[in-house]
Parts: C-alpha cells; sequence; structure tokens
C-alpha cells in the first residue's frame, strides 16, 4: 500500500468518524477524537524523516572546509588517569549507600605512611558473585585510578585487589566498573 493510497484512506475514515461524530453522542465524539490522533500518528510514523539529498561535489568539497574543530572551546579533552599501585592493612570497611540501595563497599588502609587511603572497591554483592575473599582486617595490595589528584585525600577507585592471593577484578583499564558488564 503506497502512502498516497494510506492518506486517501485515511481521509474516507476520518469523514465517516465526523458524521459519527456530529450524531451528538459525547462519547462517540471522544472514540472519534482518539481514533483521528491515532490515524495521525500513524501517518506521520510512515512518512519519511528527512528528504533525500543531492550533494554536488563542489557542495561536498565547500563542507570539508567548515569541518568542525578537533577541541571546542570550553570543553576538557578526556586524558586517560594511569593506574597506581596500592598496598596496606585494612583498618575500616564501609558500605556506602546502602540506605539508597546501591551500596558500594569503602575501604581505609593503612599504607605505612601514617595517613589512611580511602579505597572505593565495589558492590559487596559484586564481590560475593566474583568470589573475593573477605576484606575486613586484611593486608591487600592492588591498582587503582586516582581520578580527582587535586582533592587531598581523594578516594581511590580500585581496578583489582589482591586479597589471599586472590585477585578480584573491579574495573577494566578505563576505570568502569565490571558489574555493569560483568562479561569482561
Amino acid at each position: 500500500m503506497t502512502g498516497l493510497t494510506l492518506i486517501a484512506r485515511l481521509r474516507d475514515s476520518s469523514r465517516r468518524l465526523a458524521e459519527v461524530a456530529r450524531s451528538g453522542d459525547p462519547s462517540q465524539a471522544v472514540l472519534v477524537g482518539g481514533a483521528v490522533l491515532v490515524a495521525a500518528v500513524v501517518v506521520l510514523a510512515l512518512l519519511p524523516d528527512r528528504a533525500p539529498t543531492v550533494i554536488s561535489s563542489d557542495a561536498a568539497s565547500a563542507m570539508t572546509a567548515t569541518a568542525v574543530p578537533a577541541a571546542l572551546p570550553g570543553l576538557t579533552p578526556f586524558v586517560p588517569t594511569a593506574p597506581i599501585q596500592f598496598a596496606g592493612r585494612v583498618t575500616r570497611t564501609v558500605s556506602v549507600g546502602d540506605a539508597a540501595g546501591w551500596g558500594q563497599v569503602h575501604l581505609w588502609i593503612n599504607d605505612g605512611t601514617g595517613s589512611l587511603l580511602e579505597i572505593s572497591v565495589a558492590p559487596q554483592s559484586y564481590l560475593r558473585q566474583i568470589g573475593c575473599p573477605t576484606l575486613d582486617n586484611a593486608r591487600l595490595t592492588g591498582t587503582g585510578f586516582l581520578f580527582d589528584p587535586t582533592r587531598p585525600g581523594a578516594e581511590i577507585y580500585a581496578k583489582d585487589v589482591v586479597v589471599n592471593g586472590v585477585t578480584c577484578r573491579l574495573r577494566d583499564d578505563e576505570g568502569l566498573a565490571l558489574w555493569f558488564n560483568p562479561t569482561q
């Protein structure tokens, strides 16, 4: 069925519906209005989203001259963060966000320098799923990302932790959480 045939049929149907609407019954008028709305949506859905465009070779060469610059003003280019190493004994374990339903395990480790490092690990459910040993009072090593090096005491987002010889993979090379895509 072509678009013109469909439009002609919809026009005939809308005339018949208009006759029903003029009959004076308010419930019929509501039904007619709904039917007209549905018909309009169907017609709009079948129309092409844009007309085909023909670009001459002159226009194509002019387009390359106005290419978008690689760096736009006001935007900061993405610079990957190099992973850092950490090691120490876990002195405190907290599950942040449990009340909100997205609990994230955070550890504070004593790395022997006299200060504590906060490590954002993963949801407890993901740690159980991958068979990660308990982290309470454990001695662990790992790698992670410090995404905000300008903030004193900023947490490290763990890429992996090693506890009792077991490696728990938590994030990919870009720092994205594996629990959102555990097939990696």
